[in-house]
């Protein structure tokens, strides 16, 4: 996995969010027909739905800040898998990935990666360590601080890559040792470090091997090129791609892991939920979801022998203020007895019974309460912000606000900004109708405007130009298979910061990525920071929406182990169709 990527909240594709909780073990069971295995059937097309509007934009596995949405990784890795893949269980699952093992001496510093040998790129070339040591050679180049545009990566600074890593080599063909310079904690630099490499085909794109800005130059060039990748170590090989249409993938016969029976794979565009529904009915798809606002209609679907179950993904929602300097908002979004009196005027549980049919529990931190996990900080299980609109404008009036006209107002400021939202989804629209409403009540007046999620990312990714957005919601943020700590979501420059900034909350994630004596030790230093991060509210929580997977009769290993909810990556090489 890549790490960390932002998701559309409201209406995840419902095969993206199976609940699981954090586990022990790893590796995948062995087939069985009828679960597990094929029961002698092969061939047949299935067909993906992505979630309303959600457009596929990006086919590299190392990826620019526009592009990180968890739909482009969840394509791109079907064509790169990870060194390592992490299971459902939270776990990594050795049984997936390229890496066979990962050991590591005492200290904590040296990392050594024994990869599978029997592994090749679909023109015939061996997969290498060689391969996995020039995927790091492109993130180092662009995590570099004058990378050039449309650099810098993402993920840049993740796992403490580049700056703690002081050498990646290959000792032979199929083993990697990584070098620290200092320590860390042993599962965070796995979990965020190591898991951020990818076999790359060195031998087919190393276009400019004595430059290597040039080179990621001439990468990002390709990167939205479907066309380029033809060379893949992956169950799948892309076949055609047509933007807000669909992407056809083919299995690779080359791969080294579970090759897939199918005959094609269909990553399905959808324009809105009506769509889809209409295609699950028809059997234009056979992997969708039933978004939350359609309940009342699961009995139809259900009838035709659809398979329709409750999912939870390991993330939070949110609704994001823009804190950076400039923004429309900076002086009062800055003040967290604002954001906290925003917070104390969502009502989490009405959003839950009234929207979302009783699937989308209360959440008020960046750990979720559903599915529960080891990294959930037992103190937080009363709610912190509960629904108290007397509260939300007692707290606002105690720091200074007054009411003016309808509108709380302080120093010239208006709590009266403009919220972004995403498409195609009803239910987003009613929960933020139903925010609107209630953050009146307290003199904060807002206007929605609806725009796809692609665009979203545009705007509110356009560092260069904070003025031009308030607020965005129904966006959300999946762990995606790296440790849940704050670094790269809080900090400055994070991916869910904009603009926010607070040292000691900087120090508490710093301590989450250092050594510790025990794993006790090291989930007390979890939870202090979980805690001081939940009465922050950086951003504002809103509730863990569940999505409804549907899954049509002769589809079959469509399971929480294969879709994978809890980082969001499926295993689609396992799914099988009958005839």
């Amino acid at each position: 996995m890549k790490g960390k990527a932002q998701v559309l909240s409201g209406g995840l594709a419902a095969a993206l969010a199976l609940g699981a909780v954090a586990g022990c073990g790893g590796g995948s069971p062995q087939n069985a027909a009828g679960t597990g295995g094929t029961g002698g059937q092969t061939g047949g097309t299935l067909i993906y739905a992505l979630p309303p509007a959600t457009n596929i934009t990006w086919y590299l596995p190392i990826t620019n800040a526009g592009n990180a949405s968890l739909y482009n990784a969840q394509l791109y890795t079907q064509l790169y898998p990870g060194v390592i893949y992490i299971d459902h269980r939270y776990q990594i699952d050795y049984a997936d990935s390229f890496a066979q093992s990962i050991t590591y001496n005492q200290a904590g510093t040296v990392y050594t990666i024994s990869l599978k040998k029997n592994w090749k790129w679909s023109d015939g070339h061996p997969v290498t360590a060689d391969d996995v040591v020039w995927d790091y050679q492109l993130i180092q180049a662009t995590d570099a601080k004058d990378a050039p545009p449309p650099w810098p990566n993402y993920n840049a600074g993740a796992g403490g890559v580049p700056d703690n890593v002081q050498s990646v080599v290959a000792k032979d063909p199929y083993t990697v040792v990584i070098t620290l310079k200092k320590p860390v904690n042993q599962q965070w630099f796995i979990y965020n470090g190591i898991g951020q490499l990818t076999a790359l085909p060195k031998h087919a794109w190393n276009k400019y091997p004595n430059d290597i800005r040039q080179e990621i130059i001439y990468l990002a060039k390709q990167a939205t090129n479907p066309a380029f990748f033809t060379v893949v170590d992956g169950p799948f090989k892309l076949q055609s791609a047509k933007s807000s249409q669909s992407w056809t993938l083919v299995p690779n016969p080359m791969f080294g892991g579970h090759k897939s029976t199918l005959d094609k794979l269909i990553f399905q565009y959808e324009a809105t939920n009506d769509a889809e529904f209409a295609a699950l009915k028809t059997g234009a798809v056979n992997l969708g979801y039933l978004d939350l606002s359609q309940y009342a209609s699961r009995q139809s679907l259900a009838s035709s022998g659809y398979t329709i179950t409750p999912a939870y993904n390991f993330g939070y929602n949110f609704i994001e203020l823009n804190q950076q300097q400039g923004s429309p908002m900076y002086a009062a979004f800055s003040d967290v007895k604002v954001r906290q009196a925003l917070e104390y005027a969502i009502d989490q549980n009405a959003i839950n019974q009234d929207i979302y049919h009783g699937f989308a529990p209360p959440q008020y931190g960046p750990i979720p309460t559903t599915p529960r996990t080891i990294f959930f900080d037992p103190n937080l299980a009363k709610p912190l912000f509960p629904f108290d609109l007397a509260k939300a404008r007692q707290l606002l009036e105690s720091d200074g606000w007054k009411m003016q006209n309808g509108v709380m107002t302080k120093n010239g400021v208006q709590l009266k900004f403009q919220v972004l939202y995403p498409t195609g989804t009803q239910s987003t629209t009613q929960m933020m109708e139903l925010i609107q409403q209630d953050w009146k009540q307290i003199g904060v007046q807002i206007s929605l405007k609806p725009m796809p999620l692609s665009e979203i990312f545009g705007v509110i990714q356009d560092t260069s130009n904070p003025g031009k957005w308030a607020a965005a919601a129904g966006t959300g943020i999946t762990y995606g298979g790296s440790y849940p700590s704050g670094e790269q979501l809080f900090e400055p420059g994070g991916l869910d910061g904009f603009g926010y900034n607070d040292p000691v909350l900087d120090k508490l994630i710093a301590a989450t990525t250092s050594p510790a004596p025990s794993q006790q030790v090291s989930l007390k230093e979890f939870f202090a920071y979980e805690e001081y991060c939940a009465k922050q509210v950086p951003v504002l929580w809103t509730n863990g929406v569940a999505s409804l997977t549907a899954v049509a009769p002769n589809v079959h290993n469509a399971t929480e182990q294969y879709l994978n909810p809890t980082t969001g990556y499926p295993l689609l090489n396992y799914i099988w169709m009958s005839k």
